[in-house]
């Protein structure tokens, strides 16, 4: 492959995010942390949500259709049987991380900060907001629409963004699978800086590993790692909602 097709290729593969951070950066540059974390509205948190995910989405879908890729180039094309087979497999990856996230979570939860009054930033734990300023603004929120957004939104769009169209794209330029997944994981964990190492980078270059290992070996389709992380937004939603209102 020569130089420009491969340059082309890394410019196909990073702008949607690039896109997305340039939108979404000076927001948490301007507004501070404490707006950004916690907006004020439930119309400002789902503008922003949707800013973040569907500027990636867009960007994606417009480089796709200029390039003339078709949905099997992303990994959303799959047999019924397969599919079944596949579900099964992003199940049974997704209750594994949780597995692991859950005991690496025992071990360094005396890490995590005591009690804080503003929204602050730990290099471990990303920002800690106030348990007053979480409940002040999950009582904005209407339960059933923002698990719906959390667990679905997210799951179709990164996925479909770092198991399908990244690994397509990355497997044209480097023959080692290996070092496909390993850069797509990368991107996909630094991208959750925001919740610091032990708590964003470090369980979702596990989660991003693990699933594109599993798309690669299921032939580049998409169902086992939308499966799984559908699965695992689905408990952490509910487990978070479950622990505001437990704390309320």
């Amino acid at each position: 492959m020569i130089l420009n097709e491969k340059r082309l290729l890394v410019w196909f593969w990073l702008t949607p995010i690039l896109v997305m951070l340039f939108i979404r950066l000076p927001w948490l540059l301007i507004a501070g942390p404490e707006r950004f974390f916690t907006p004020p509205s439930e119309f400002e948190f789902y503008i922003g949500q949707s800013l973040k995910y569907f500027s990636i989405l867009f960007t994606m879908m417009l480089i796709i259709v200029r390039s003339r890729m078709g949905l099997r180039d992303i990994g959303l094309s799959s047999g019924l049987r397969l599919m079944l087979n596949e579900i099964l497999a992003g199940g049974v990856f997704a209750l594994f991380y949780i597995l692991v996230t859950w005991i690496l979570s025992l071990f360094f939860i005396q890490f995590m900060p005591g009690r804080v009054e503003e929204v602050t930033f730990n290099i471990l734990f990303g920002y800690i907001i106030p348990m007053g300023k979480a409940l002040e603004f999950a009582y904005m929120l209407n339960p059933w629409v923002y698990a719906f957004y959390m667990t679905v939104i997210p799951s179709v769009i990164e996925e479909t963004y770092f198991r399908g169209y990244s690994i397509n794209i990355l497997k044209k330029m480097f023959k080692n699978l290996w070092i496909v997944n390993l850069l797509q994981t990368i991107l996909f964990s630094l991208l959750h800086w925001y919740r610091g190492i032990l708590a964003g980078i470090l369980p979702m270059f596990i989660f991003g590993f693990l699933f594109g290992f599993l798309t690669i070996r299921n032939g580049y389709r998409l169902t086992s790692a939308l499966t799984g992380h559908l699965s695992t937004n689905a408990l952490s939603t509910i487990l978070y909602l479950r622990g505001l209102q437990t704390s309320s």
